[in-house]
């Protein structure tokens, strides 16, 4: 065991420094290409202003992109170019007979009156938004993805997480910067293996356990990425050498042929393609998860829907259709951002990420006050009712986010405010109670002193925390610290120099009250009979005093204990309803799966071959590839109905030992899942006798390994299974995901077949105890009483 631990753990390290070596590489190309893109972006923004040679072998302004630096210059179709002033060179970009230009500082123009002005191409508003906006997308995406990949770095899922995020960034990178070729390249290539990253991620997450069946779809999308990577790669090679470059008195042209829109719409067609496949399979196996996977199903598809139909919508579809999108493309992969954290919220239901963000109300004002403040400040620098509609949706969407998040808060400050409160009634109760015990000592103390003519009085006392309190008169006033001290009457009596000491306890308890001391008498004198009788007294009194007041400390104590018990009774009987609710959904979602599976295949095989013996039997002719067809779906019938059974009791409990079932078990279930798992038997040679014993762990074991090939992403399952005196112990364990055991028994993160499991342990008498965390696999340790006669040597 110790050494396939250390072997795990060493495993664990050389994945993390592998990945961690990746994800350093990625992020470095990262940085150095997005520093590079935004550089060049600011110093050389996009001037969207097209030429054509005129008769007087002069430039004539020949079209005006609104989005560019030229449009917002004032600069209009028709104007004539005058002069063109470099920063560092002047560049334009030949394509259809039109010169584009793509560097250029200052720009001479005269319009059709005469009129002549220089225009100066500087950085404005909306190329500080977009710089702006774009970083903050792509760190925050980089920062979910590397955060998921850190947390799993084993995790196939949480790699291909990463991947979708860093490709998501890329694009938004490219999206939002001017027309740099380089942009461009790294944009084609990054939207071609986009649709492989989101197949491949949903796949892997969705239907883990039936990943074997969607082999193909993800071999044909990773297919498709590559053979589109290589097209863009030849294209791009021959677009290169067809290039030409020349320099005319201090101009730079590019001569360059327009790409095709082949890949373009190609591209596009694959991502619509890719959305109704995710849609497809989402639909056809829905049946298959119980309802709280159904709901997150349901979440994760509608997110994406809603996070790529604009795209689809407002550029995908027309681009195809008409040839012109009705967006921009950076207006419609804003949804970028919310997909990546609605994967991320289903991680964290899933407990495959453990991730708890606690932000104190009036940061949340503040970062909403900021917030809005920015969007209005480039509300009041843009003019374009396509940016100011974009300001406006966000501005909904956070004001949306920014109540939701006051909401929790104002609920959870609540809920730390009635839990303060509470607790803080039951310290002033407790301080109010020894206070008033303090006070009641030190009255008895100063009327004791005063009745007799002694140097002083103290009380000794023991409070609920088994600390010695004192209250002294007199000359014993001062005495303070003695909590710490071993006390009894003769180290009371030499230590003070007291005159008589007693120990104070009730007569039917043996547990010891405090003490009573008091000092000599003014004059040195003994007491007198009368005096005795009055130190009797006052003893007796003191005794009563502090029985009393123990007594009525351990009766607080006990109310206390009785609300919390009460209390946790009812969060008990809410948690014992609300499973029984889900149990009862789960059995009826079962009799669904059942009723299901017999209509869809039995029932329609019987159809079919009903009718093909209708057919027979009125003709009373038959072929022999008719017949092959109806042996097929005999035997198609059969194992439905094999399967079915084992599923519900597999027959191999009544005719074999618990060992053979489970070796049955374990080869069927490795054969289904790939996983590797190894059965280690040693418990006694006889069959166990008790049949709900044998069934509890066959079921038990059955249920956690289903679990494993469900949720845990393993490559190893260890079942171990042995017997020490009357116990049978067993021990389930994978090398997996693991989760967070703190949210296993809460019936809101699903983990219901654990709760069943549970029930039924505790019901045989027995203990059910999980160790795992996150990233470091899971263990479960199971201990069943074996009661006499339970075992047959």
């Amino acid at each position: 065991m110790i050494t396939r631990m250390g072997l795990r753990n060493s495993l664990h390290r050389v994945t993390t420094y592998k990945f961690s070596s990746v994800w350093f590489v990625t992020m470095l190309c990262f940085i150095l290409t997005a520093t590079y893109i935004h550089i060049s972006s600011f110093l050389n923004p996009y001037i969207g202003l097209s030429l054509t040679p005129n008769a007087s072998n002069s430039w004539a302004v020949h079209d005006i992109d609104p989005q560019g630096l030229a449009f917002t210059s004032g600069i209009r179709s028709g104007d004539t170019v005058i002069s063109l002033a470099p920063k560092r060179e002047v560049r334009l970009l030949h394509q259809k007979g039109e010169f584009l230009v793509t560097e250029a500082y200052t720009i001479g123009v005269e319009n059709f009156r005469g009129q002549t002005s220089e225009h100066t191409m500087k950085p404005g508003p909306r190329e500080w938004f977009n710089i702006g906006f774009s970083s903050i997308v792509e760190l925050l995406l980089l920062l979910t993805g590397t955060y998921a990949l850190f947390s799993q770095p084993g995790s196939r899922v949480m790699r291909l997480f990463y991947l979708l995020n860093l490709s998501m960034a890329i694009c938004i990178l490219t999206i939002y910067t001017s027309q740099l070729p380089l942009s461009n390249y790294i944009l084609a290539f990054c939207a071609a293996w986009l649709p492989y990253c989101l197949t491949a991620f949903y796949v892997s997450f969705v239907f883990r356990t039936r990943l074997h069946r969607f082999r193909w779809l993800l071999f044909i999308s990773r297919g498709i990425a590559v053979a589109y990577s290589a097209g863009l790669v030849f294209l791009y090679i021959k677009q290169w050498m067809m290039t030409d470059v020349q320099i005319n008195q201090g101009i730079t042209t590019v001569s360059t042929p327009v790409a095709p829109s082949g890949p373009t719409n190609l591209l596009n067609f694959i991502l619509c393609a890719t959305l109704l496949i995710l849609i497809w399979m989402t639909w056809v196996n829905r049946t298959s998860y119980n309802r709280k996977e159904q709901n997150q199903l349901l979440l994760m598809l509608t997110g994406i829907i809603f996070s790529l139909i604009p795209f689809i919508i407002c550029f995908a579809i027309p681009t195809l259709l008409q040839g012109e999108p009705l967006l921009p493309v950076e207006y419609t992969l804003i949804g970028f951002l919310p997909l990546s954290w609605m994967f991320t919220y289903v991680l964290v239901q899933r407990s495959m990420l453990d991730l708890k963000l606690v932000m104190p109300r009036l940061m949340i004002h503040g970062l909403y006050a900021l917030i809005v403040f920015l969007l209005f400040l480039a509300a009041s620098h843009l003019h374009s009712l396509i940016h100011i509609s974009l300001l406006f949706v966000s501005f909904l969407l956070i004001t949306w986010v920014y109540k939701y998040m006051l909401t929790r808060s104002r609920k959870k400050n609540k809920l730390n405010k009635d839990w303060l409160e509470h607790q803080q009634l039951r310290l002033t109760m407790r301080m109010a109670e020894q206070q008033n015990m303090r006070d009641m000592i030190h009255v008895f103390a100063e009327m004791f002193h005063k009745m007799l003519d002694i140097e002083g009085v103290i009380v000794i006392w023991i409070d609920d925390k088994h600390r010695y309190s004192q209250e002294g008169t007199g000359v014993f006033a001062s005495i303070q610290n003695i909590d710490n001290e071993a006390l009894d009457i003769e180290v009371l009596r030499q230590k003070y120099d007291l005159a008589q000491v007693w120990e104070l306890s009730g007569e039917h308890t043996t547990e010891m009250a405090g003490f009573l001391g008091i000092g000599h008498k003014e004059n040195r004198t003994l007491f007198s009979a009368e005096e005795q009788e009055i130190i009797d007294k006052g003893r007796l009194e003191a005794i009563r005093m502090l029985v009393n007041g123990k007594l009525l400390s351990d009766l607080q104590k006990r109310y206390e204990y009785r609300v919390d018990q009460t209390d946790l009774h009812e969060h008990q009987i809410r948690r014992h309803r609300q499973f029984n609710d889900i149990m009862m959904e789960a059995q009826q979602a079962e009799r669904m799966k059942t009723s299901y599976f017999l209509h869809d295949q039995l029932l329609q095989n019987l159809i079919f071959l009903s009718r093909d013996l209708e057919e027979l039997h009125d003709t009373g002719e038959t072929h022999k590839d008719q017949t092959a067809v109806w042996l097929e779906c005999l035997y198609a019938s059969q194992r439905d109905i094999r399967q079915l059974c084992d599923d519900l009791y597999p027959h191999i409990m009544d005719r074999s030992d618990l060992e053979e079932a489970l070796q049955w078990l374990i080869r069927t279930l490795q054969i289904q899942s790939g996983i590797r798992m190894e059965l280690n038997y040693n418990a006694l040679s006889g069959e166990l006798k008790q049949e709900p014993l044998k069934s509890t762990v066959f079921r038990t074991i059955r249920e956690l390994i289903m679990n494993v090939m469900k949720h845990a992403q393993a490559s190893f399952c260890s079942i171990q299974v042995h017997t020490r005196a009357n116990d049978l112990f067993l021990q389930i364990e994978d090398d997996g995901l693991g989760f967070n055991v703190h949210t296993t028994f809460d019936t809101a993160t699903g983990h219901f077949g654990l709760i069943s499991i549970q029930n039924s342990i505790q019901h045989l008498g027995g203990e059910f105890t999980i160790h795992s965390s996150l990233g470091k696999g899971t263990s479960i340790n199971i201990r069943l009483p074996l009661t006499k006669g339970a075992t047959e040597q």
